[in-house]
């Protein structure tokens, strides 16, 4: 009798195994679905003003560059980033995105972008809880994180609407400015029920 050496796995499954099932959420107002190539102009409207994008990156030049972006940094890799399409116009408004993730602390960091015209209406705050509460119940993090520069306001509010609580308040790069700037970091943690 011959026996063959199997290597098992683990059969908890991975969080990426958790963004492929979860790869389009719904939300009452929202369908957050993976990027696509047809999204390039509603990213562009909103990606090539430098005042919606002042905290998030550089301001896009042109289609091509939105292009080239939503190919390499969106579908290349795809899970855990998903654009956010607002229901009653079937446009895509913005992005939400695991920014960091660790596997093995079983954390993440979110990062969001949202197109100035529907700033206020509680579309972001909206995305985040649900996507927070699924990544707590169903993919088992430990907890999730914002870090957003001191002087972005309506981010800050998006966090803690969203139920993050504020861990703390530093000076770091902006990752594309290369400028120190003042950061907060907020964080929404799994709860644990004692009985």
């Amino acid at each position: 009798m011959q026996f063959i050496a199997v290597k098992c796995y683990n059969t908890v499954m991975t969080i990426y195994e958790k963004l492929a099932t979860f790869n389009i959420i719904e939300t009452s107002r929202m369908i957050l679905r993976p990027i696509a190539m047809t999204d390039a102009k509603d990213m562009f409207d909103y990606a090539s003003k430098p005042e919606n994008v002042i905290y998030v990156f550089p301001a896009h030049h042109n289609l091509a560059e939105t292009r080239l972006i939503i190919a390499t940094l969106f579908m290349k890799e795809p899970l855990g980033k998903w654009a956010i399409e607002l229901k009653d116009e079937s446009v895509m408004i913005g992005t939400i995105t695991f920014v960091k993730i660790d596997e093995k602390a079983r954390t993440v960091e979110i990062g969001y972008t949202l197109n100035k015209r529907y700033w206020g209406q509680g579309l972001m705050t909206e995305a985040v809880r649900t996507l927070a509460e699924i990544g707590l119940t169903e993919f088992g993090l430990r907890h999730l994180d914002i870090v957003v520069d001191t002087e972005n306001i309506g981010s800050c509010k998006v966090a803690e609407k969203s139920g993050f609580i504020l861990q703390e308040s530093y000076k770091g790069l902006d990752p594309y400015t290369k400028i120190v700037r003042n950061f907060k970091r907020f964080r929404k943690a799994h709860q644990v029920k004692y009985e």
